[in-house]
């Protein structure tokens, strides 16, 4: 199943990595990035434009491993990173007509049961237009608590060119849509992409829609809580 709106064109992609400086954070943590997929993969716009509208996201399996999004300990999330597409002047100008600027925000997950889950936590919403292209990284003003297992998602108010496509069946993630109103093909179902179905922080939803082959090209960059040193003796 597809998630998002498709868009063609012939214009090249070229990627380009502009990166922020991620707050300081004291003593010798450890940083590590939730997410990341080194497979050099990287939205294809504009040749085979998908877009994310609309919706909160959450991963589910990247090629088969289903913990690749998921906080390894109870920590924080001091940055967050996104890979963008660079879409056409045309498809831009339409989709910024019907939806605004392009705009996405980190988010929290965690899972309930089922497909329920609640959104525990949320970085501040970026418009993403000025880094189309290439991959972009935002340093957090306030760092977000996790839990170990928490999942790291993202909300896109408006649309986002960060859909990377060409997995097979092991990839897939979900979306905090309605049953039913998934999306498609049809101009019914194609309807179902400009609903606004974002969960803000302290929002629980049911993340219906499951598209497979294809994944969110984002990460989140975690600082695990120190550990507790016991009293040695002499």
């Amino acid at each position: 199943m597809s998630s998002g709106l498709h868009r063609r064109s012939l214009v090249g992609f070229g990627v380009v990595s502009l990166l922020a400086v991620a707050p300081a954070v004291a003593g010798a943590a450890t940083l590590s990035e939730i997410g990341t997929v080194g497979d050099g993969r990287a939205p294809q716009c504009p040749e085979a434009c998908s877009v994310i509208t609309r919706t909160t996201a959450m991963p589910t399996s990247t090629n088969g491993d289903r913990n690749l999004y998921a906080a390894p300990s109870n920590g924080t999330i001091v940055a967050w990173s996104i890979a963008l597409g660079a879409p056409s002047e045309t498809d831009r100008r339409a989709l910024e007509r019907q939806l605004g600027r392009a705009r996405a925000q980190l988010s929290v997950v965690r899972r309930g049961k089922s497909v329920a889950a609640t959104v525990v936590g949320s970085s501040p919403l970026k418009h993403l237009d000025p880094y189309f292209g290439g991959e972009v990284t935002f340093a957090l003003p306030q760092t977000i608590t996790v839990r170990k297992g928490d999942l790291i998602g993202l909300t896109v108010s408006s649309w986002a060119p960060s859909l990377v496509q060409g997995y097979d069946t092991k990839t897939s993630w979900r979306a905090s849509r309605p049953a039913g109103r998934c999306g498609g093909t049809t101009e019914e179902r194609k309807a179902d992409y400009y609903v606004d179905t974002t969960l803000a922080s302290g929002k629980t939803g049911s993340f219906n829609c499951l598209y497979k082959t294809e994944r969110v090209g984002f990460s989140a960059t975690f600082v695990p809580n120190p550990k507790r040193r016991t009293a040695s003796s002499r």
